[in-house]
């Protein structure tokens, strides 16, 4: 067997993922300097990502708190489909990949996934699209076909020379212009309806929807109450993510800094990546009670 295969078979049956794929460095060499896969593993030649697929139990208690106002609820999408167990289970298979390749000769480096990854210089987004698992959707989220965006990744990069997959078609999954969900749904107007960043890979030119962080992570620690916070925090114009921090720190009651494990709430919003409509068949009128409230 093929190592390719192997690394696959042992994705997807041993580690339970549901995607695996394999990029060339190449196609990531683009990226900013310390950021490139050989920087963080010099000798690289490939990165296998792998994925999994996000509860819709969990991703819909979205709906929940912000449709029926049950706002304790989106917990459960804290846990389960944000920061803590989907990237605690993709870290563990990161690490056991790149032991698996390490026994096989080959050093590898296991990269972080998600919320709590300390900063991690390597993006399992632009991964994943180099490795044929998605694209980009306009929400700056990579998406694939039977799933839309309800899924995590997580990256290995290793020295071992793999045939790289293909890549998805870069014409975009969702058309802001035809659709707009995400931008229309988003508390804070994070995303813009028009503004777009590019990234090449080989031939490729993929594109996506500008989104600014600082607004984004207003969101999603819950510091607007159109993003099911207590109060309305005041920032100063254009606030930049420290600015975010520091009105949080100064104008939150202590007990709402300490709503998630690190003090840290980062879980309120997921609006984009649950209302979208890309992914398993009928996803928004599957779910009961959608007033769908834009």
């Amino acid at each position: 067997m093929k190592l390719k295969d192997e690394i696959k078979k042992y994705a997807l049956e041993k580690l339970d993922m549901d995607y695996c794929g394999i990029a060339n460095v190449e196609r990531l060499a683009g990226a900013p300097q310390g950021n490139r896969p050989t920087d963080l593993l010099p000798g690289a030649k490939s990165v296998v990502v792998m994925a999994v697929k996000l509860s819709l139990g969990a991703v819909q208690t979205v709906f929940r708190a912000y449709e029926d106002g049950l706002r304790h609820l989106q917990c459960i999408y804290g846990s389960y489909a944000y920061s803590l167990f989907p990237n605690y289970y993709l870290k563990f298979a990161a690490y056991e990949m790149a032991r698996f390749l390490e026994r096989k000769g080959y050093m590898s480096t296991p990269v972080p996934s998600g919320p709590g990854s300390a900063g991690a210089p390597f993006s399992n987004r632009h991964a994943a699209v180099a490795a044929g698992i998605g694209t980009f959707g306009w929400l700056s989220i990579v998406m694939t076909p039977d799933y839309g965006p309800r899924i995590r990744l997580v990256s290995v990069i290793t020295r071992a020379d793999i045939e790289p997959d293909p890549m998805l078609d870069p014409i975009a999954m969702c058309d802001p212009v035809k659709c707009g969900i995400c931008i229309n749904v988003c508390p804070t107007k994070a995303i813009s309806p028009t503004r777009y960043k590019s990234v090449k890979m080989g031939d490729r030119e993929f594109k996506y929807g500008w989104v600014d962080f600082p607004s984004c992570e207003i969101a999603t620690r819950g510091l607007t109450t159109k993003a099911l916070g207590l109060k309305d925090i005041v920032f100063p114009e254009n606030p930049t993510s420290m600015d975010v921090m520091k009105a949080a720190e100064e104008q939150l009651d202590p007990r709402q800094r300490g709503e998630v494990i690190g003090g840290v709430p980062a879980y309120h919003c997921g609006r984009c990546l649950a209302y979208c409509p890309v992914g398993p068949k009928d996803w928004l009128n599957s779910v009961s009670n959608l007033k769908f409230n834009k």
